[in-house]
């Protein structure tokens, strides 16, 4: 009896309410579309670690005699941490899309997470490997400029003159010896080359690193000239801009 009045119940209430079935193409649908979201998410993820990969490939390790750090003080300094942030967020967007499909309610978490985070090393891998890694960061710094200081440590790591890091974009060349740098506070520096067997072309416009010691507010002696990598595409959305060239020589 009880059963009966509620089937009453439960009819009266679609009557009413006017509830209608939902079609077969609603639940494929939404199943595929969860899935489309997952695949992003998964392709973001690897773009996410080919970007990493392409960071670590340059963090100098090798010269840390040289910038007076320890391997574990370069590694804290160069850590990509919004990268590893939003890793996170599309491992998660992974695992959350894939256990709500037809069947992901079968697999345990550590699974599913576990798939997603060899799935993205695999892609991650593969897009290192074609150089996507090294053109999404390009294409990012070119047009978002907040993103390179944000989402590159190696400019913050290397714009420190008060320790012999100076980086920054070609601005002027007055002779072999001596050329302006804008750095990334569009600040213009004036570069003293300390070794006339220093060789290194320099063009205006050109990202380049450089070690040596800051001589003054403005000045800076260089024993060590480098092309920019990761951080390259910052600069070069500057562009050299107009900056009068400032030469003065007080050491």
């Amino acid at each position: 009896m009880e059963t009966k009045n509620l089937g009453e119940k439960i009819l009266q209430t679609i009557q009413e309410q006017k509830i209608k079935p939902k079609g077969r193409w609603y639940f494929l649908l939404k199943n595929y579309f969860i899935w489309a979201i997952g695949g992003l998410a998964l392709l973001a993820a690897g773009a996410a670690l080919s970007v990493m990969i392409y960071f670590f490939r340059y963090n100098d390790f090798g010269m840390r005699g040289e910038i007076n750090k320890s391997f574990a003080e370069m590694l804290i300094l160069t850590m990509p941490y919004l990268w590893i942030v939003c890793l996170g967020i599309f491992v998660f967007v992974v695992y959350y899309n894939l256990k709500h499909t037809k069947t992901g309610y079968r697999y345990p978490i550590w699974i599913i997470i576990t798939v997603a985070i060899v799935t993205s090393l695999i892609l991650g891998g593969l897009f290192t490997i074609a150089g996507w890694g090294e053109r999404l960061d390009e294409v990012l710094e070119k047009r978002t400029p907040m993103y390179g200081e944000m989402m590159n440590p190696h400019i913050n790591f290397w714009s420190n003159p008060g320790e012999g890091r100076l980086v920054g974009i070609v601005s002027g060349i007055a002779t072999k010896e001596e050329f302006n740098l804008v750095d990334k506070d569009d600040k213009e520096w004036v570069i003293y080359i300390s070794e006339r067997e220093l060789k290194f072309p320099l063009e205006i416009g050109q990202p380049i690193r450089l070690l040596g010691e800051k001589k003054s507010e403005v000045e800076f002696e260089v024993n060590r000239i480098m092309p920019m990598t990761p951080g390259r595409g910052f600069f070069k959305h500057m562009g050299p801009g107009d900056h009068p060239p400032i030469m003065k020589k007080n050491f």
